[in-house]
Formats: structure tokens, sequence, C-alpha cells
């Protein structure tokens, strides 16, 4: 866990940015990718793959300052670290040199995507809901995964 200082959280040291940018997100990249051919599933396996991709996809957006707030049903700013006070274990964009998405940024269309995406993986893989009619379908999961990925490829550090 990483301690509380006056300016914030303690900073990742060399070995947690480099674990971070060489393995953890390149790692749920894959599992997002590794979905794309496999929805709509046909098996288990395939269902499992589509719900590790889908919370892939939250994970990383979180990261990069994006999430779902179900009450204005719409995309908010995910910039905090929790837990808030205390020590953490959470990990940002900016923790490892990059940037957080600017929501502005996004078209009108992306930001749809991205809002039945979050709310998706929120209802259907993270959380046990019934008739949630949370609308994760392959066509979402389909336009949301290259957003994504294009989000972390433009937040992250450029080496």
């Amino acid at each position: 866990m990483r301690s509380v200082q006056e300016s914030g959280f303690a900073p990742l040291d060399d070995f947690g940015v480099q674990a971070m940018l060489n393995q953890h997100i390149p790692y749920r990249l894959r599992l997002l990718r590794d979905a794309f051919p496999r929805i709509p599933a046909r098996c288990d396996p395939d269902n499992q793959s589509f719900e590790a991709g889908t919370l892939s996809g939250r994970i990383l957006l979180s990261f990069l300052g994006v999430a779902f707030d179900e009450k204005t049903g719409t995309l908010r700013e995910d910039r905090e670290h929790k837990p808030r006070r205390g020590p953490t274990d959470d990990v940002k964009v900016r923790d490892v040199g990059g940037r957080f998405v600017e929501l502005a940024e996004l078209s009108t269309a992306e930001t749809k995507i991205l809002e039945k995406f979050i709310r998706g993986a929120n209802k259907a893989c993270a959380h046990f809901t019934v008739g949630s009619d949370h609308e994760l379908t392959v066509e979402t999961y389909q336009q949301a995964v290259p957003i994504i990925q294009r989000l972390v490829q433009a937040c992250l550090p450029q080496s």
C-alpha cells in the first residue's frame, strides 16, 4: 500500500511503474481483445472470455479516469484513488506518467457507447443483477473495444 503524503499518495516506484506498463496493462488489453472473436458466445469458455474482457475494459477505463454515473446515466470523471483517505493500492494513469481522458475529447457517439459498456459491465459482470436491461450487447462490446484501445494508447506515456 502506498502511504498518503501532503501532496497526495506516495508515487509508485520504478518497478511498480514498469510492472503496470509492461505487464498489467498489456494483459488487460489482451483480455479485452481476446473476447472479440468469441462473441456471440457459443460455450461457457466464450462467456468467460467475454466477462473477463468486459471487466478488463471497465478496469482500463477507470484507470484512465472514466466511470459511469448511475444517477445521471452519463459518463463521469473517476480520478480519485480508492480509498480516498489512508493508504491505497489503487493505481491511476497519472501514477505511471500518463494523463487522464478528458470526457470532452470523446465524440457523442463514443460517449454513448462507453456509457452502455460501463453500465453493462457493472450490471452484467461486476454485480449480480436481475432484469437490469444493461444493454451490454455484442455490438456494444465490438464498438467499445477500439475506443478503449485508442484511449489507452493516447493516455499512456510515450516512450
